[in-house]
């Protein structure tokens, strides 16, 4: 479970926001990942050292780092999504191949890229073996939404062994099924929209719509991965574009207000809550990263300056998890 989307400001910003939904406590905080950071694949204990630094959300496990999202200091960002039911990982590494597991694709392409089209002419080299994921113990399946400074928005979803590049025109991300199959069921839903139905006649009687927003009857309620992808996509369409960042950022929590799960809502077969453990949102032009926790609805940020790129060693920002009241009298 997770829900995405991708907005421009009318000034030229880039803005990458997510929701995480999980069942399993993350205890997430944003993470600064320095350069010249060392780290070794899990597949075949390969050493890499990051060129880039990035800030994103993560956490540490087991004598490393675990990052779900996040933008780099050349103004790449990415998230990743659950796709259960439709990756297909690899067995084994492979030589000449750069080796990942699934939850070490952000690390390295945050690392390494310093864009979408650094990452297309290096993705066919790239070899996801289905290796578990430290923090929690299961091979991750997951797809990724990814973002620069020139506008574009690709997904990349491991469902054969070389990993394709697809560009993504809608610029929303949810689960299962792949991402193909949610934008042609965009389809089921051209009647929705924003204006208010006109009266209709039936015979003699003229039957006058119901208050306002009759526009958006039919407009999926639930959080399954498709009603959601329709929501967002809708709702990302018709809010109104932000003038700068600062209201890019507040209408990409607006919008995913629409997606968000909290605690209760969705319930897993194995009995957990399933429940959305946090907002991140990116700006590819600012290298700003914006972090809200399921706590607490103040939004934290943290911005790669000069002086945080200088830092030799991951730093985690402990956000507060205590909801903040401002008082007014």
């Amino acid at each position: 479970m997770c829900t995405s989307i991708f907005t421009e400001t009318k000034d030229g910003y880039h803005i990458l926001s997510r929701t995480m939904d999980f069942s399993f406590p993350l205890n997430p905080n944003p993470l600064f990942m320095p350069r010249k950071y060392t780290w070794v694949a899990e597949a075949d204990d390969m050493v890499y050292v990051n060129r880039y630094g990035f800030v994103g959300a993560g956490n540490e496990a087991a004598n490393t780092y675990m990052v779900a999202d996040g933008v780099n200091e050349k103004g790449l960002s990415i998230a990743e999504l659950y796709l259960p039911g439709e990756v297909h990982y690899q067995t084994e590494s492979e030589d000449y191949q750069i080796n990942l597991a699934p939850h070490e694709f952000i690390m390295w392409a945050l690392g390494n890229c310093e864009s979408i089209l650094d990452l297309e002419n290096r993705i066919e080299d790239v070899n996801i073996v289905g290796l578990k994921a430290p923090l929690i113990g299961v091979v991750t399946p997951i797809h990724w939404i990814i973002t620069d400074e020139s506008g574009r928005c690709v997904v990349i979803e491991p469902t054969q062994r070389t990993l394709v590049i697809q560009e993504n025109p809608v610029g929303v991300m949810t689960n299962s099924p792949c991402f193909d199959w949610h934008v042609d069921n965009l389809r089921n839903y051209l009647n929705v929209q924003p204006k208010q139905y006109e009266p209709k006649m039936f015979g003699d009687y003229k039957a006058v719509p119901f208050s306002q927003g009759t526009g958006t009857m039919g407009l999926p309620g639930g959080y399954t991965p498709p009603e959601r992808f329709v929501r967002a996509a809708f709702f990302k369409e018709h809010i109104g574009q932000a003038q700068n960042e600062v209201e890019g950022v507040s209408n990409a929590y607006h919008i995913l207000a629409t997606a968000r799960i909290p605690k209760g809502i969705v319930i897993t077969a194995e009995g957990a809550e399933d429940y959305s453990q946090y907002v991140g949102t990116m700006c590819n032009e600012s290298r700003s990263y914006y972090f809200n926790a399921y706590e607490n609805n103040q939004v934290a940020k943290v911005t790669l300056t000069k002086e945080l790129l200088k830092s030799q060693k991951p730093i985690m920002f402990m956000a507060d998890k205590v909801e903040m009241i401002k008082e007014l009298n």
